[in-house]
């Protein structure tokens, strides 16, 4: 049982009376009177609170979460009681990689109704959690005591990536939207790969797409339309060694590299290609390239519970195992944190592939070197950090030098940037059609 404020007070009333008691006895038949009141009071309250069943309890959750985003819990609590108000507190037990609002929760439920009751939480890291159950502060009739029940109603939820992009792209035409979110995703007019369609020339079409022998038939010009080439496949090598362990805000490099690749692979099988995955550290892990609109649920199932371990990549050993594994000619976006000393490494590893595939790099660059060498310089440490933070940007540029002059596509941006530079440069390479 936990004391209330109401018994508290009459506690601390009831000392200082007896203190007063002592310098004028006359009070004192009067004081034990008081004392036993409020004694017997308290006992008989106290004896009843004990006798409230718990009320009953049940948690509405969805059965997945996204990784940083809000999402509201409701708790549903009955008065069983046929008689008396039920006063109680409520506070559920969220997992602790999880944020909350709205908790702990008052309640004042009338005898034989219930009360639906929200708070919301927000989770800080993916993977299988568990809600345990819920604590419940019942309050005595007289309100003079807390009793505590402890609720157990486990309920398991999935915190995936958070692909809320994905969700937008969903909601509107995908040309629009890519558009408006800084991907240039477009149908060209009478170049591409693959023969679409003929149609009535238009201001503009090349003179390499008109049809002539339609355009003798219909006695007016024709021209070809093409559309990018499909039915390819791209595969990632998501590095989840101790560099993704790094944060940009409040996601890690990793998370944000899962959410680069999923946008990606959106937009790969939107544009009729397959996607898949080789997660590359202490463990590897292989999703086959897939197409239809399923695969994004396979590749979210398949990767919601990886976590960055702090060890080191082996950049060979992995290209290894891909060459092994992905024997079809294939986009390979590497996700991963170039560093000086990886350069040879690195090196050997984009040889291997390039025997077979296409290879992007995708370097995640700190967002405090930038910020380090555009802070202003007043002091000789300042001068120290910007002439360190530059010599070092120095030599990561030139290994990435090193690889584009190998035929390695590079790109080095923020963790914000991430996500439309890869899609770009994927939809450049299909327009180019050398994959």
């Amino acid at each position: 049982m936990i004391p209330r404020l109401p018994i508290i007070v009459l506690a601390v009333a009831l000392t200082v009376a007896g203190l007063a008691v002592a310098f004028f006895p006359v009070a004192t038949n009067a004081w034990l009177i008081a004392a036993g009141l409020i004694s017997l009071a308290a006992i008989v309250d106290a004896v009843l609170c004990l006798r409230i069943r718990a009320p009953g309890f049940e948690r509405k959750i969805p059965g997945s979460m996204s990784l940083m985003t809000w999402t509201d819990i409701q708790l549903t609590i009955r008065n069983e009681r046929q008689r008396g108000a039920l006063l109680l507190q409520a506070f559920d037990h969220h997992p602790s990689s999880f944020e909350s609002d709205n908790l702990p929760l008052t309640l004042k439920i009338e005898p034989g109704r219930f009360v639906d009751a929200v708070y919301r939480v927000r989770p800080l890291e993916r993977g299988s959690v568990v809600f345990p159950g819920c604590d419940l502060r019942i309050g005595s009739p007289l309100r003079l005591w807390w009793r505590r029940r402890f609720i157990e109603v486990s309920s398991e939820v999935r915190v995936y990536p958070n692909y809320s992009a994905i969700s937008k792209l969903l909601a509107y035409e995908v040309d629009n939207r890519l558009q408006m979110s800084g991907l240039r995703l477009s149908r060209r007019r009478g170049e591409g790969i693959e023969f679409h369609q003929l149609r009535e020339y238009r201001e503009g079409d090349s003179m390499r797409a008109i049809d002539w022998k339609a355009t003798a038939r219909m006695s007016r010009l024709i021209s070809r339309e093409y559309q990018d080439e499909r039915d390819q496949q791209i595969v990632f090598i998501l590095d989840t060694g101790r560099r993704m362990l790094a944060k940009d805000g409040a996601l890690s490099h990793f998370d944000h590299t899962l959410n680069a690749m999923l946008l990606l692979s959106f937009v790969a099988l939107r544009q009729g290609d397959a996607a898949g995955v080789l997660t590359a550290g202490s463990e590897r892990t292989w999703f086959a390239p897939r197409k239809g609109a399923e695969t994004i649920n396979g590749l979210l199932n398949h990767v919601y519970d990886i976590q960055p371990e702090p060890v080191e990549i082996d950049y060979i050993a992995a290209a290894t195992d891909l060459s092994v594994r992905q024997r079809r000619r294939s986009l390979i976006v590497f996700l991963t944190n170039v560093r000086e000393e990886d350069s040879e490494e690195l090196r050997i590893a984009t040889d291997l592939l390039q025997r077979r595939h296409l290879v992007i790099l995708a370097s995640l660059r700190e967002r405090a070197l930038d910020e380090s060498i555009e802070r202003d310089v007043h002091s000789f440490d300042d001068a120290l950090l910007f002439a360190s933070t530059n010599r070092y940007l120095d030599s990561r540029r030139e290994s990435h030098r090193l690889l584009e002059a190998k035929g390695v596509y590079v790109e080095d941006c923020l963790s914000d940037d991430l996500p439309t530079a890869i899609t770009n440069r994927y939809l450049a390479i299909k327009r180019a059609g050398v994959l």
